[in-house]
């Protein structure tokens, strides 16, 4: 009796295996951020780069959910359709957050 085994797959191989926009907004939101926190102790310019960054990313984000919702066949029900508005409307309010912290960076 010879029982069938799963192999296991990497967590980055299976994240990366079909690479498109998630993988891209993640990866600038994480580089984004680190470059953000990097340019609070040294240059306003890193600081402005790092927010750039974050504003890029959330505006992909947004993309996505949106792509979701607009959808033809999705029902209104669904996990999906309820996650996108839940990912567009914390995406709005981050968005918004690096505007405001756009603004700061230039004009202190």
């Amino acid at each position: 009796m010879a029982s069938k085994t799963k192999k296991k797959k990497n967590f980055f191989a299976e994240y990366f295996s079909n690479f498109g926009v998630r993988q891209i907004c993640d990866l600038l939101m994480l580089v984004g951020a680190i470059v953000m926190f990097v340019g609070l102790f040294t240059l306003d310019v890193v600081t402005a780069t790092g927010i750039g960054m974050l504003m890029v990313a959330s505006l992909l984000a947004m993309y996505r959910a949106l792509r979701v919702m607009l959808k033809k066949d999705i029902n209104k029900r669904s996990p999906e359709y309820k996650n996108a508005w839940i990912n567009l409307i914390i995406m709005s309010v981050i968005l918004a957050l690096t505007v405001l912290g756009m603004v700061a960076v230039f004009v202190w």
